[in-house]
């Protein structure tokens, strides 16, 4: 019976939620999505680059935390803590998202720009003077 009860005990111990301590240097919501908007325009970027020029492409991890002045034990640490608080990471990523949807719409929008420019003879010839 006490093993009964003791095992009914454990279980229910190991079922509590426990209170997760955020890291000392956590990075702020809006910092964490500015770092995973940068993150994931510079993979996509790399996609791009001709196989021939990509040894000179490197992105260092090192400066792109200098950067930003942080280091990568702060990102990773803050990084796992939002990992394990899925509100606030959903939050994260759907400012991370945001920004990506503007960036693409101003990409797209220059993009036409240059599109009615180069296709627009009277354009051509006001640049050119």
């Amino acid at each position: 019976m006490k093993k009964a009860i003791f095992l009914t005990l454990l279980m229910l111990s190991s079922c509590a939620q426990v209170e997760e301590v955020p890291p000392e240097n956590l990075i702020g919501e809006e910092k964490m999505a500015d770092l995973i908007f940068e993150l994931a325009v510079l993979d996509a970027a790399k996609g791009f680059v001709p196989k021939d020029q990509k040894e000179r492409i490197v992105l260092d991890a090192d400066s792109f935390y200098q950067f930003h002045d942080i280091d990568s034990t702060q990102f990773t640490s803050s990084n796992a803590y939002y990992a394990k608080q899925p509100k606030a990471y959903l939050r994260i990523v759907s400012m991370a998202k945001t920004k990506l949807e503007e960036f693409k719409k101003n990409m797209e929008e220059s993009e036409n720009n240059i599109d009615s420019i180069s296709t627009n003879p009277k354009q051509r010839k006001n640049i050119t003077k």
